[in-house]
């Protein structure tokens, strides 16, 4: 962590790029401004593509992004509130904030942070992918209902232990557990957009979405799908419009994951990525690299790459 201080507060930067000493180069420089000296307790640590940092202070604090890095990184955070008590302002939305409670922003936009004193602040650079779901879905910056929704629960309840029990995982574990978390965050942000469906089709759909899952390796042409569901093409592309994907989206994206998780997999180092991604119906390697990529923020073999380094690090 570095600090400069300013005429109106306190710059403070390096700790989540903890690689870059230069507050111009560095992607999460902020503006701190505070009734008393400026000091924080700051541990930050790394969840695989994820950075983050266990934030405590006794004085209260007022957090502003700093113009010329959130110009430049565009980066999409969560901040969770482990103790005390805050708000966040970001969009025209103001989320009141107490222990338990998280947030999503960008650092591409103007927020403002409140935190009172004795607080205690987990805040996490999410990862390129997520970021890019964020910038396509609507109302999710600041939004105080997402940490009272199903999945905003799951989620607050995962990253309020991964903050208290960080240092007793492993590099892989750490690694691990970084890609269930972005897997969850992404979950809420698509659910965030999606329309609610009647007891009726919601079943269907349920159904649905399991035979997918079970033959994720098949064809799976859509008039297939809708013939075993005794349902018309038509009904079935109107109810994963309805989810704001389209039929082959979300098994596109089910594939990779699937993919994802066996590249991850010690047990399977010795297959190339393209035959990985060949079980799981996606051919040609070229293309497969692009979806990936597209999905997840970095190519399969610097995915795999960063999972073999974990294990080397053990």
């Amino acid at each position: 962590m570095h600090l400069e201080t300013q005429h109106d507060g306190t710059l403070v930067f390096g700790y989540l790029d903890t690689d870059s000493p230069d507050r111009f180069r560095a992607s999460d420089t902020v503006l701190v401004k505070a009734a008393a000296p400026y000091a924080a307790e700051m541990r930050p640590e790394r969840f695989g593509a994820l950075n983050t940092c266990d934030i405590s202070g006794e004085h209260g604090v007022q957090v502003s992004p700093h113009a010329p890095a959130a110009a430049r990184d565009g980066a999409h955070l969560l901040g969770l509130l482990l103790s005390g008590d805050g708000t966040f302002e970001q969009d025209g939305r103001r989320c009141p904030l107490s222990p338990g409670d998280f947030v999503l922003y960008s650092a591409e936009r103007p927020f403002r942070l409140d935190l009172g004193g004795n607080y205690r602040w987990f805040v996490m650079h999410l990862d390129s992918g997520t970021a890019k779901l964020m910038r396509l879905a609507r109302n999710t910056t600041a939004n105080q209902e997402l940490p009272r929704s199903p999945s905003g629960r799951v989620l607050a309840a995962m990253l309020t232990e991964l903050a208290h029990r960080a240092r007793d995982l492993g590099p892989v574990a750490r690694s691990e557990m970084g890609e269930h978390v972005s897997g969850v965050i992404r979950t809420l942000v698509r659910e965030a957009g999606r329309q609610s469906l009647p007891a009726d089709q919601a079943h269907v759909l349920d159904r649905i979405i399991d035979h997918i899952d079970r033959h994720l390796a098949d064809g799976l042409p859509p008039v297939e799908i809708a013939t075993a569901h005794h349902i018309s093409v038509r009904s079935l592309h109107a109810l994963f419009q309805r989810q704001g994907e389209t039929v082959g989206a979300h098994i596109r994206r089910r594939r990779l994951d699937r993919i994802r998780r066996d590249l991850a997999d010690p047990a399977l180092a010795h297959l190339p990525a393209y035959t990985v991604a060949a079980r799981w119906g996606i051919r040609g390697p070229s293309h497969f690299s692009k979806l990936f990529k597209a999905e997840f923020g970095v190519s399969p073999r610097e995915f795999r790459d960063r999972f073999r380094l974990s294990a080397a690090q053990e």
